[in-house]
């Protein structure tokens, strides 16, 4: 009985060489079906079997590394849908940090590419906007503007130091703002924007020519918004419908502003001043978001996206079915 199962042991290991062999020959070696019958005297009709049951089996394994990569079609799709300039739909994989590096590696590299002598240039804040700055290789000579105050959380996801990276890039002059980007009424923000060093950033976004965002979610909450902003603003934002944030900007499923009077306690771009940028780049990663980007290109505020390929898919499954 010992003998018999070490033969079938040993039987088991040879016809597992078998498919090693002739995996590694079509694979690594690019020998043809013909060639690898010829040499180990099988048809070439076994060789196609074995390496059918090598796939199965798990002797070979197939890895695509597109992670990163663009995907033109879904691209094409999605920026139709949504009726944009560019869109930009990224294969990534990974868990949420890896995602983001991706979309902003590809953000990044597309605002190289494109981006023209002598622009001015608006960021705002977020840890995908980091992400793409930070894979920032050169940029063309530029003006860089902040274009909101600042929010409690990571100094390395303040748009001040976004826009410390982008203008070490380009180069040019840099106008940041140094202040919080809420408070707690509208006397202290019109005293703060008058304040001569943040107006004069204040002043340049009437010349913004393009400008990168990240996009913040409210349902499901993918935000640093409404953890940084009183309890009573985010139940009344939250009863209102708000969905998305888009430099500190509350956005409702219709894309109109959900309570215009908060925006006037904000030290950031307005509304109508974002609608007249000529080019806006959303920069975003999670299907969670799906809600949220569909509002701020509802207002018509985003004319660019760059988003990861799960995302897009969330974007595009209602519009499929």
């Amino acid at each position: 009985m010992g003998a018999h199962l070490s033969s079938r042991l040993r039987g088991a290991e040879t016809d597992r060489a078998l498919l090693a062999k002739v995996a590694r020959s079509y694979y690594l070696d690019a020998g043809s079906k013909v060639e690898i019958a010829d040499s180990l005297g099988i048809s070439r009709f076994r060789v196609a079997r074995l390496l059918e049951r090598a796939l199965a089996e798990g002797v070979v394994q197939i890895t695509i590394n597109d992670d990163g990569l663009d995907d033109p079609v879904l691209s094409a799709e999605l920026g139709e849908y949504l009726g944009l300039d560019e869109c930009l739909v990224v294969r990534c994989y990974g868990d949420p940090d890896q995602v983001r590096a991706q979309v902003g590696g590809a953000a990044a590299s597309l605002l190289s590419a494109t981006l023209g002598e002598d622009e001015v240039l608006g960021l705002t804040w977020g840890r995908t906007l980091t992400a793409t700055t930070s894979q920032l290789t050169s940029l063309p000579r530029c003006t860089v503007v902040q274009l909101t105050g600042s929010v409690s959380g990571e100094l390395g996801s303040s748009p001040i130091e976004i826009v410390r990276q982008a203008s070490q890039r380009a180069g040019g002059a840099v106008y940041p703002i140094f202040s919080p980007l809420f408070v707690d009424d509208a006397l202290t923000a019109e005293s703060l924007r008058q304040h001569p060093g943040i107006k004069l950033a204040l002043d340049f976004f009437d010349e913004v020519t393009t400008a990168v965002m990240s996009v913040g979610s409210w349902d499901p909450q993918i935000s640093q918004v409404p953890e940084v902003i009183p309890e009573a603003d985010v139940r009344r934002a939250r009863e209102r419908g708000c969905v998305a944030d888009i430099a500190g900007i509350l956005i409702g499923a219709d894309g109109k502003l959900v309570d215009p009077a908060f925006q006037e306690r904000c030290v950031s771009i307005s509304y109508a001043q974002l609608d007249a940028i000529p080019r806006v780049i959303a920069v975003a990663s999670d299907a969670g978001k799906a809600d949220a980007i569909r509002a701020v290109t509802c207002a018509g505020l985003v004319s660019s996206l760059v988003v990861d390929h799960g995302l897009a898919e969330a974007l595009l499954a209602g519009e499929r079915a």
